[in-house]
């Protein structure tokens, strides 16, 4: 076997193992195997001699993550777009190209990259910054950062509320660049070990924690285990539809059982008919709900660009979080980030013709900004839907936008993943914005999971895939006050970075003076 294809092999593998430090069809995921995934395939792309082979590792790679860890993609598709199997299998293949886009970059990075001693280590602590930033600022459609399998460690992530999953991730990269060069040169170089145990050791001594001296919320959270074409029927207008989903949330949010709520909330796009703002004229369930409840509600749905006609489909609906208050709309948030391929699509002037083959595909409206969302009580909260949770740097423009946060609420509909690791997957990597942010996060799905992770990534008990209930909880709310990571964002990192640049500079220093 030439060197090459060991080059390719060695990086399918460890693209394999890499998904497997997080959830998925074998597990819960192994933390360890990232600190021998990303070692092979740095190992093996810092080898290579052409820009070509580069690309090449950097493709199987990113297929052997796609293959383990995103293997529900093609059953997906065949749900959503009603597509044959064998298409299935080879668009799902095509994201591949898409999943970790900062691996291609790095590997042009790696072509060409001014001459110099990048095997130094002030040359690794370079490389593993630049891998960093590229993952952090070259978008991936569902986020995998390197330090996001640390979460495996919570509560001890003392560090999360000020580094954020970057400094994790940068810790990851520099780590195992300091592995395989240390064993290609066959020399011990102390550095990167020392800060390793102090970053462990401060992470361990300082673990997070739930407020305990904060006001609760009283929430209730509604799943009520709808199925896709069930809900899709109800929002194109079938009246048997559209009465089996609204009596159903509204049988499950006024059960009976000893808990007063003061905030319901449904998931993403649960209710099917549109919004026309604020002077919207609701429907009696609401007014029926939050008068027998006493209780404010926060729901998924759908809300009409106004200075559009509701006869034009296209780019016209917000998916929406709706606040409702005595009858009438409070607030709404319309979703910023829309998922490719399944609420926009990038083909301009073909977009149309292609919803009316695939009718599953939405092309909702983009939102922009955030309203300030607050019930009665004054409990302070912003209200990311679906993946937009798994965005830090957008979920620190929310929180920013409005101080003085007490909680997350997540809309979600996972639905059209059924029962494999992507609603494991999504609930594992939105852990990481309690802990960023010091704040719980209220997570509520149609059909699972729903539960409420608290401060410290710990969860209450959940409502499983594919059941139907209510989960009632006293939610800890958050303090009020922002965070390290909220505030300054990397520019931590940037200033740990400059440091350990400084020291290795001054030791260099030192010993060239001996």
């Amino acid at each position: 076997m030439n060197s090459l294809l060991k080059s390719i092999l060695y990086s399918f593998v460890a693209g394999c193992l890499y998904a497997f430090t997080y959830p998925s069809f074998l597990g819960t995921g192994w933390f360890p195997l990232l600190f021998i995934a990303l070692p092979i395939f740095i190992w093996r792309l810092e080898g290579t001699e052409t820009l070509k082979q580069s690309l090449i590792l950097v493709f199987f790679y990113n297929l052997g993550l796609n293959v383990t860890g995103f293997y529900w993609i093609p059953q997906t598709l065949r749900e959503f777009g009603q597509l044959p199997y064998f298409i299935s299998v080879i668009l799902g293949a095509l994201f591949s190209f898409i999943l970790q886009p900062h691996w291609w970059i790095y590997g042009f990075w790696k072509k060409f990259r001014p001459g110099w001693n990048w095997y130094s280590e002030r040359g690794v602590l370079i490389s593993a910054l630049i891998l960093t930033l590229l993952e952090r600022y070259f978008p991936q459609q569902f986020p995998i950062y390197a330090g996001s399998p640390w979460l495996h460690l919570a509560p001890y992530l003392g560090l999360a509320p000020i580094l954020g999953v970057v400094g994790f991730s940068f810790m990851t990269y520099w780590v195992a660049m300091e592995s395989i060069t240390q064993l290609s040169m066959r020399k011990f170089r102390s550095q990167v070990w020392i800060f390793l145990v102090i970053f462990v050791g401060f992470n361990t001594l300082y673990p997070a924690r739930n407020p305990t001296n904060t006001p609760k919320l009283a929430v209730r959270i509604v799943q009520a285990n709808i199925g896709n074409f069930m809900k899709i029927s109800g929002e194109q207008g079938d009246d048997v539809s559209l009465d089996v989903i609204t009596k159903n949330y509204q049988k499950l949010s006024t059960v009976q059982n000893g808990f007063v709520p003061k905030l319901i909330v449904w998931p993403e796009t649960a209710y099917p008919h549109p919004f026309y703002g604020q002077q919207s004229e609701l429907s009696p369930i609401f007014g029926e709900t939050m008068k027998s409840q006493n209780a404010e509600m926060l729901i998924g749905g759908y809300e009409q660009d106004t200075s559009k006609t509701i006869f034009d489909m296209i780019e016209s609906i917000y998916n929406a979080s709706l606040l409702l208050s005595d009858d009438k709309i409070k607030a709404s948030y319309h979703k910023n980030i829309l998922i490719p391929f399944g609420e926009t699509l990038p083909f301009g002037p073909f977009n149309r013709k292609i919803v009316t083959m695939v009718p599953a595909v939405s092309l909702f409206a983009r939102g922009e900004g955030t309203p300030l969302m607050e019930t009665k009580d004054k409990f302070r909260f912003v209200t990311p839907i679906c993946y937009e949770i798994l965005e830090s740097n957008y979920m620190r423009s929310l929180l920013n936008q409005y101080q003085g946060n007490h909680l997350i609420v997540n809309h979600t509909n996972d639905s059209w993943y059924g029962n494999t690791a992507e609603p494991y997957q999504h609930l594992f990597l939105s852990k990481w914005r309690a802990l960023e942010f010091n704040l719980p996060i209220v997570r509520s799905t149609n059909t699972g999971i729903t539960s409420v992770i608290y401060a410290d990534a710990s969860e209450s008990k959940r409502l499983e895939i594919g059941t139907e209930g209510t989960l009632d909880v006293m939610v800890p709310t958050g303090s009020g006050q922002s965070t390290v990571y909220q505030d300054y964002g990397a520019l931590p990192l940037y200033a740990l970075f400059l440091f350990l640049i400084l020291e290795t500079w001054i030791r260099d220093r030192k010993n060239s003076l001996i």
